[in-house]
């Protein structure tokens, strides 16, 4: 093969942890809106709440039969019939390439102790499993999509406070060069922008309008428009007019100088063609009186 794919190609692009911490904490919080979880596609119509929070025994299942009807139970296996009716074969060579078909996604179960959860879920279409100790965000927003639908475990929920820390006390779990990390804090506590414009204090800061100001005129191009031209120059109209037609008489000449050039020229073609013919005659008239110089 020419060419082919090296080991030292820069396959992965590094970046800072904190970013990539501030991406899942981001993309959590997401999974928390019904809106969002609805916008991606998922089927949540049934489901009692969301997050969906289940407790702690479904993480000793390990029978498939157990987890579909746990998911029927909560109102989440619509989600998974979407996936199913969704998988199709791929458009394009990636069908020799080992991923022959194409599929939505499920909804995503997250745990804190495997007790055998990951061995009940795992060939139910669709559905994917991630601990609460190592989220990934490829899973959390697929596609940079927001809005994964999750399905917590009770001690999965509750660890989400000493993995990310709250808003009040850190991580007691993520660190970085000795720091404990801190989730994003609000920059507004009110995002309602009409309200705060509105506001008494916002208000009492701001200029009155101002009433009485001549509104602006648009500005006319006095080459384009011929009332701004008047304005500046009263006589521009008139000019205008003796240039047009100036240049109408001047047209007019051009065309009956060029109009009589062309009906005097065959008169001179046939003076000139008769002139030849003469020229021509002269000539045979002269060789024939001229002596032979070569007879005795």
């Amino acid at each position: 093969m020419f060419a082919p794919t090296k080991q030292w190609r820069k396959w992965h692009q590094k970046v800072n942890v904190t970013q990539k911490r501030y991406a899942v904490a981001s993309a959590l919080a997401a999974t928390a809106v019904p809106a969002l979880v609805m916008a991606r596609g998922h089927r949540i119509d049934s489901t009692p709440e969301v997050p969906l929070v289940i407790s702690n025994s479904v993480e000793s299942t390990t029978k498939t039969k157990y987890a579909v009807s746990l998911l029927k139970k909560v109102g989440a296996y619509n989600d998974v019939e979407k996936v199913v009716n969704s998988r199709t074969m791929r458009a394009g060579k990636g069908k020799m390439r080992g991923r022959r078909f194409v599929q939505r996604r499920g909804p995503l179960v997250i745990y804190a102790n495997d007790g055998g959860i990951t061995r009940a879920f795992r060939n139910i279409p669709g559905v994917e499993l991630a601990n609460v100790n190592s989220l990934n965000l490829l899973q959390l927003a697929p596609g940079g999509h927001l809005g994964r639908f999750c399905v917590w475990t009770q001690g999965a929920i509750e660890k989400l406070d000493s993995v990310f820390g709250t808003h009040t006390k850190p991580s007691s779990e993520k660190t970085r060069r000795g720091v404990q990390y801190r989730i994003p804090q609000l920059q507004m506590t009110n995002s309602d922008l009409s309200r705060l414009i509105n506001s008494d204090e916002v208000q009492s800061k701001v200029n009155a309008p101002k009433v009485g100001t001549a509104a602006k005129q648009l500005k006319h191009n006095p080459l384009k428009v011929a009332s701004a031209m008047e304005k500046l120059n009263p006589a521009a109209a008139a000019a205008k007019t003796r240039a047009t037609e100036k240049q109408a008489a001047a047209e007019k000449a051009k065309a009956a100088a060029k109009k009589a050039k062309k009906s005097t020229k065959p008169k001179i073609a046939k003076a000139q063609r008769a002139l030849k013919s003469k020229f021509h005659k002269d000539m045979i008239a002269e060789d024939a009186d001229a002596p032979c110089k070569g007879r005795d």
